[in-house]
C-alpha cells in the first residue's frame, strides 16, 4: 500500500481558499485490494475517509470550520480496489442480476445499453444527478456510501443486492437500515446487483427528483417506486426515498398502505397516506410532498393504463 500526501481539490467545485482555508493536506492511502483497504481503514481510525471520484467530499468544505469531519488519510478506492465492469451474474439463489461495479461512473452507467434496457429508472435516476461533469468523475459506490445519493431510491424500489468488502452480499435496504440503526458508515460497496425479472409483470416503474435548481440543487426530495397492477388494484408495491439530509430508505408504512387499494382511495383516503409517509420517517412538508407524488403519479398511470 502505497501513501503519499496531496492536496486534494476538484475543478467543478471550487473551494475559496482565503475564506476556508484547509487545516492541512491529507495523506492518500493507495490499497491494491480490497483487504488492504479495510486494513488501513481500521488501523488510521475515524479520521480516514475512503475516496473515489471525491465529487462528495468538496460539500463538507463549505459548513463552519467547528462542523467540517477532520480527515487526516484518504484511502484511494479506483487505484485497484474498485471494478468498474458491468455484467451479468446471478446471486446465491439463482436469481439473474446485472452487477454493475462500484467504482463505474454515473454517466457511465447512464450511457451503458444495457442499463438503459434492463434497468431504465435506474439511467433516469441518474440523469438528474447533478452535471455531465460531475457524473463523469462520481462513482456508484460513493452515491451509496454517501447514503442520500439520488440513485438509491431506484435501486431499493428495484431489490437491488450489494456485495461489500469482506465478502457478503445482501440486499441494499438490509445493509443501509443496520448502518443506519447503528448509527455508523455504511459498509465498503464493491459492486451491485439490479436483479433482472424472469418474466414480465403487469404494472409501474416511476423515478422522480424534486431539486432545488441552481448552479447546485440539492435533493429536495427523489423517489422511487415499483408497483403491479392486478384487477384494479395496486399490488407488491416497493417504494423508496432520500432527501438532502434524509438517508435513503423504504417507505413500509407506505407500501403496506397501497398494498391492495385501488386508485379511488388515494383520493378519498389522502390523510392516512400522509401518516404512513410520516411513520416511515418523513418530516409532516416531506409526508405532504410524497403523498402528492405518490397520488399524482399512481392516479395518472392508473388512468391511462388501467
Amino acid at each position: 500500500m502505497r501513501v503519499r500526501h496531496t492536496l486534494m481539490t476538484t475543478p467543478t467545485l471550487p473551494i475559496d481558499w482565503h475564506s476556508q482555508p484547509p487545516a492541512a493536506a491529507p495523506a492518500l492511502c493507495q490499497p491494491g485490494s480490497a483487504a488492504e483497504a479495510l486494513s488501513a481503514s481500521r488501523q488510521l481510525g475515524p479520521r480516514a475517509a475512503f475516496i473515489a471520484g471525491g465529487t462528495a467530499l468538496p460539500l463538507t468544505w463549505g459548513v463552519a470550520e467547528e462542523a467540517r469531519p477532520e480527515v487526516s488519510h484518504l484511502i484511494d478506492l479506483l487505484a485497484g480496489v474498485l471494478s468498474a465492469d458491468i455484467n451479468v451474474d446471478v446471486l446465491p439463489d439463482g436469481t439473474p442480476v446485472l452487477r454493475l461495479g462500484a467504482g463505474v461512473t454515473l454517466e457511465t452507467l447512464r450511457r451503458d445499453a444495457r442499463v438503459r434496457s434492463v434497468a431504465p429508472r435506474l439511467a433516469e435516476a441518474i440523469e438528474a444527478i447533478a452535471a455531465p461533469g460531475v457524473r463523469h468523475l462520481a462513482t456508484l459506490g460513493g452515491n451509496i456510501g454517501w447514503r442520500w445519493g439520488d440513485a438509491l431510491p431506484a435501486l431499493l424500489a428495484a431489490g437491488a443486492w450489494v456485495r461489500t468488502a469482506d465478502g457478503t452480499q445482501a440486499p441494499l435496504e438490509r445493509v443501509l437500515d443496520e448502518a443506519r440503526a447503528a448509527g455508523c458508515d455504511v459498509p465498503l460497496v464493491i459492486d451491485v446487483a439490479w436483479p433482472l425479472p424472469n418474466a414480465p409483470r403487469t404494472g409501474w416503474s416511476i423515478a422522480e427528483k424534486l431539486g432545488w435548481r441552481a448552479a447546485f440543487s440539492p435533493s429536495r426530495l427523489t423517489l422511487a417506486l415499483e408497483v403491479g397492477w392486478d384487477a384494479g388494484v395496486f399490488s407488491a408495491p416497493r417504494v423508496a426515498a432520500t432527501a438532502a439530509g434524509w438517508p435513503a430508505r423504504r417507505l413500509a408504512h407506505v407500501e403496506r398502505w397501497l398494498d391492495g387499494r385501488s386508485p379511488a382511495a388515494l383520493a378519498d383516503r389522502g390523510s392516512e397516506l400522509r401518516q404512513a409517509c410520516l411513520a416511515d420517517g418523513a418530516d409532516a412538508s416531506r409526508a405532504r410532498l410524497l403523498a402528492r407524488l405518490l397520488v399524482g403519479h399512481l392516479s395518472r398511470e392508473a388512468r391511462v393504463h388501467g
